[in-house]
């Protein structure tokens, strides 16, 4: 009976051994397979697709053949076998002026690299001269003079050209990253004429050369700038020129003032509520220190005329009201 059963057991051990041969040979078949496909893919890559033609879309300030030389792709290259982002962000840094570098392979054997370029927003002081910064907070150039751009002062940017400002650096660079943003999205930016950035505690900021508006800290920076910017539209004269600041109260005042005096304020450290103005340059300016303007235009007897922020007209004896 053993033998009996070890002979009918015999067929079926060589049909399993039967089926791992084919599935080994199914397995080594793929394997095959697949290696002559990537040693195609490989060869094809290698052999057709070659960097032929590199244009440039987009660029002023940099000519195509400068950006061309900065690129880290050259004629006869694969057109693959490297890294867009990579180059995409060395071109950002080696070109600082740009602000955004997108690299298109056109097959066959094109790349088509289309640029958008910034300009500089401020230019801050620095020892020895001025750093040039764009909206963005990225850092543009260093030069001698601020070039006739709004200035910065209180912000030393140790940032290299072709780099962008960190967050969180420190409290004055990311003030100014702050300031630079409401503004932009307030729509103030190419009103701003300063900024000045000493005091954290006492924020100045030149608007259209002819205020000084004294926000203050950064907790109330864009509220404060949108109601200062809707009293310089709707309240003041094309001709008016002051400073406008706000009380302990939270009240806001203005106090007409001379251009000079306005823009002393883009370096002026000292904290009191009227530290540039003498009564003689007030006089000149139309006004003093006793006698401001309201906001309908006439002239409040009181010690200080003040707005209320809510829009509303200050009351009759000129004194300002909480909002």
């Amino acid at each position: 009976m053993k033998r009996t059963t070890r002979k009918q057991g015999l067929p079926a051990q060589q049909r399993r051994r039967g089926h791992r041969r084919q599935r080994l040979f199914h397995m080594v078949g793929r394997i095959l397979f697949l290696g002559v496909l990537l040693a195609a893919a490989v060869l094809a890559l290698t052999v057709f697709f070659k960097v032929e033609t590199i244009s440039v879309e987009g660029a002023a300030r940099y000519t195509p053949e400068e950006i061309v030389a900065g690129l880290d792709v050259k004629q006869g290259d694969n057109l693959y076998l490297w890294n867009k982002v990579k180059v995409s962000e060395e071109l950002l840094t080696e070109f600082p002026y740009l602000e955004s570098v997108q690299i298109r392979r056109h097959l066959p054997n094109a790349l088509i690299v289309t640029v958008t370029e910034c300009r500089p927003a401020v230019a801050a002081a620095s020892e020895g001269g001025f750093t040039y910064v764009s909206k963005q907070g990225k850092v543009l150039e260093r030069a001698v003079s601020d070039g006739g751009l709004p200035t910065v002062t209180g912000v030393p940017i140790e940032t290299q050209p072709g780099q962008m400002i960190r967050p969180a650096e420190d409290a004055y660079t990311d003030a100014l990253l702050e300031v630079l943003q409401t503004l932009d999205a307030g729509g103030m930016l190419d009103e701003m004429r300063f900024i000045n950035l000493q005091d954290l505690t006492d924020v100045r900021i030149g608007l259209e050369g002819r205020f000084d508006i004294r926000i203050g800290t950064l907790d109330v920076l864009a509220h404060r700038l949108r109601f200062a910017k809707a009293v310089i539209d709707e309240r003041l004269s094309p001709s008016d020129v002051g400073r406008l600041y706000w009380d302990q109260q939270n009240r806001m005042h203005y106090v007409p003032d001379t251009v000079e005096n306005v823009a002393k304020s883009a370096t002026g450290a000292n904290n009191a509520s009227s530290p540039l103005v003498s009564e003689q340059d007030l006089e000149q300016a139309g006004g003093t220190d006793k006698a401001e303007k309201d906001t309908d235009g006439g002239e409040a007897g009181a010690e200080e005329a003040g707005t209320q922020e809510d829009g509303t007209n200050p009351e009759e004896d000129g004194a300002g009201a909480e909002p």
